[in-house]
């Protein structure tokens, strides 16, 4: 079966204590019905062996001088209706006119859970197919991202909750020290719990993900690898492979957010694991006396302050245990998507950019997220072995366009270098590395931060502009946007400079 949670702690963490961590997290299933597990085991070894190959074919044309790197850009969250129909279809046709006019190679599109499944197992990509048959009249490529989750809140103009027959069920959600619960994505400690609801038989939610997964590929079969480049695999809020640390409650910046650690099932997860571990006393989270609260700073706290809690052994050992559990949902939501969408797509998987608090010993805003980048350890490069393992997954990030010298001081960021750890975690792991940048920018100074990113000075392969806007459409706009995609589509563009060393 899929590399055990064994082979994943030692090489994130560097803990002796995760031996014994390991043997007690849930191993990864196949797929319900598709197969038995020595069919799986062969079928997605050579799934394996294929996306390996080519993806070492895209390093051997890297290395023989194509420097070009294709932009895309990201279309409205709502773009597609509640009613799953195509929102003003003759404007959206002339704005990607536009677009492809200036130089965009493709565009990037979520395709909602909340819309496409609004009874389970019952499916609607009409709208979806609809787009990519306009965008391949007009010339452009598409990236889906396959959106588990919430878009936005209650109350915004762009909300987009889950499936009702999911979101109305209880116990399955994120929750932190609080008591506060985010419906926004089921928590991946829930991964193998039968939904009540779900279809006939119960499913859980790695079935429900690969059910959608398998429906896609049906859907769009002939599209999956020629006008449909790529599917990026959601794996948390926002589509992010995370926890929803700084969403779940009140939060703004640069608070240090929450571990959500604290729904049945994970505390059930943390108390097996450390009784397995010999030391039952550690299977209790850090309580909010400990950590503080979504809008603490590090400092203010006991667990996340120089030298506090994070540094001890139990602390170090709860550190393991989250971040290994982020680690393997990802591993099983990968694995599950390359068996379902075939060897002839492209798969990648979002990092979020938490660049805040990132130059602070204990990285606590990071590690609450569930990126384990202190006490000596590279989460990231963790994080993109695994993506290596499963599925030969493409490694996105965000935040792209930031320097160090546009945050506040006080917050400790570090955008530029976070970046330049996360493309070095790429790069030796020995996958692509694309990216995107955080926040809507219309200048000069934001391209020229992601041009440094460009190869040779970088490793990017492709890169996607959020997103589309009346702002961006206006000329001047659109001219500065244009020339962006023209100096990242030269192979013979090396940027003049180097804003890291600035």
């Amino acid at each position: 079966m899929a590399p055990s949670t064994l082979a994943w702690a030692p090489l994130l963490l560097g803990l002796a204590v995760q031996v014994e961590l390991a043997a007690s997290l849930p191993k990864e299933e196949c797929y319900s019905g598709s197969c038995d597990a020595d069919e799986f085991e062969d079928s997605y070894a050579l799934l394996q062996h294929r996306s390996q190959s080519h993806i070492l074919q895209d390093q051997e044309v890297a290395q023989k001088g194509s420097n070009s790197v294709p932009v895309f850009v990201m279309l409205s969250l709502t773009t597609v209706s509640q009613n799953g129909t195509l929102l003003d279809p003759a404007g959206l046709r002339a704005n990607l006119t536009k677009l492809k006019d200036v130089g965009a190679h493709g565009i990037m599109l979520d395709v909602w859970w909340g819309i496409t499944e609004p009874q389970p197992k019952k499916y609607d990509f009409a709208a979806y197919k609809e787009l990519v048959e306009m965008a391949k009249q007009i010339g452009l490529k598409v990236q889906f991202v396959t959106s588990f989750h919430q878009c936005c809140n209650e109350g915004d103009s762009c909300y987009i909750p889950l499936p009702s027959w999911v979101r109305d069920q209880s116990g399955i959600w994120f929750k932190n020290a609080l008591g506060d619960e985010t419906r926004a994505y089921i928590s991946l400690f829930a991964d193998n719990v039968k939904i009540p609801g779900s279809g006939t038989p119960l499913r859980t939610p790695s079935e429900m993900y690969a059910d959608w997964l398998h429906a896609f590929r049906a859907e769009f079969r002939r599209c999956l690898g020629k006008s449909i480049v790529e599917m990026m695999i959601g794996m948390g809020t926002d589509g992010e492979l995370k926890y929803p640390s700084y969403e779940n409650g009140p939060w703004s910046f640069p608070g240090i957010g929450m571990l959500q650690a604290f729904d049945s099932y994970a505390l059930k997860s943390l108390a097996a694991a450390a009784k397995k571990a010999g030391k039952p006393s550690w299977g209790t989270p850090p309580g909010v006396n400990e950590t503080g609260d979504s809008n603490s700073f590090p400092n203010e706290t006991e667990f996340w302050r120089e030298g506090g809690g994070y540094r001890t052994d139990q602390g170090k050992f709860f550190l393991a245990w989250y971040s290994t559990a982020l680690g393997e949902h990802g591993s099983t939501i990968l694995r599950i998507a390359r068996q379902a969408l075939g060897r002839n797509v492209k798969i990648s998987g979002k990092i979020a950019g938490v660049h805040w608090w990132y130059k602070y010993p204990s990285h606590a805003a990071e590690v609450a997220a569930g990126y384990y980048n202190t006490n000596g350890v590279n989460g990231y490069r963790a994080l993109a072995d695994m993506f290596a393992r499963s599925g030969w997954a493409i490694v996105d990030f965000t935040c792209l366009e930031m320097t160090d010298a546009s945050q506040p001081a006080y917050a400790d960021c570090g955008p530029q270098e976070l970046v330049e750890q996360v493309q070095s975690a790429a790069h030796d792991a020995g996958v692509p590395f694309t990216g995107e940048n955080a926040l809507s920018f219309y200048n000069a100074g934001g391209y020229n931060q992601m041009l440094t990113y460009k190869p040779p000075t970088g490793s990017v392969s492709s890169v996607t502009y959020l997103r589309i806007s009346d702002e961006l459409l206006e000329p001047a706009n659109l001219a500065l946007f244009g020339e962006f995609c023209g100096k990242m589509a030269d192979s013979g563009f090396v940027t003049p400079f180097n804003l890291v060393d600035a």
